[in-house]
């Protein structure tokens, strides 16, 4: 897999991109699903926060606004490798990761990993996507536990 092929891929996957962002050593995440609401939403209002195609360009915007997507990873073998090294994340070095979950033209459906290693990064992140969703009490549940 190629880092360009697969980042050309996300950048236009707006109309397919489920993302989650998830806390290391928590049980608590945050999934931003298109057409698939997996949780009962009566018992965690948090885990299935509704998109469309427009807003999940402005994550995609958000993520390269915050130099996200210079490297993406892929888990093998229960490791995160990046896709254009050899350099491997380990999700209890993070303060927050974020699968992107996404169809391509030429690898069928794709699952990349994206870590966010500093704290003040993970916070302005969670702040901009809070801007365009209406979910404020569970952005800010997130950013609590940073």
């Amino acid at each position: 897999m190629d880092y360009k092929e697969i980042l050309t891929e996300l950048e236009n996957s707006s109309k397919s991109l489920n993302t989650t962002l998830i806390l290391p050593n928590s049980d608590f995440y945050i999934r931003i699903t298109k057409d698939v609401i997996i949780e009962n939403p009566e018992l965690n209002s948090c885990i299935d926060i509704a998109t469309y195609e427009k807003k999940n360009e402005e994550i995609i915007r958000i993520l390269k606004n915050h130099n996200l997507l210079d490297k993406l990873y892929v888990e093998i073998e229960n490791e995160y490798s990046d896709l254009s090294s050899d350099q491997i994340f380990k999700p209890t070095e993070t303060e927050l990761y974020l699968e992107l979950f996404f169809k391509t033209k030429d690898f069928g459906i794709m699952s990349c990993f994206v870590p966010v290693i500093e704290k003040k990064q993970a916070k302005e992140l969670i702040c901009d996507l809070d801007k365009i969703f209406d979910y404020q009490y569970c952005f800010k549940k997130l950013n609590q536990k940073i």
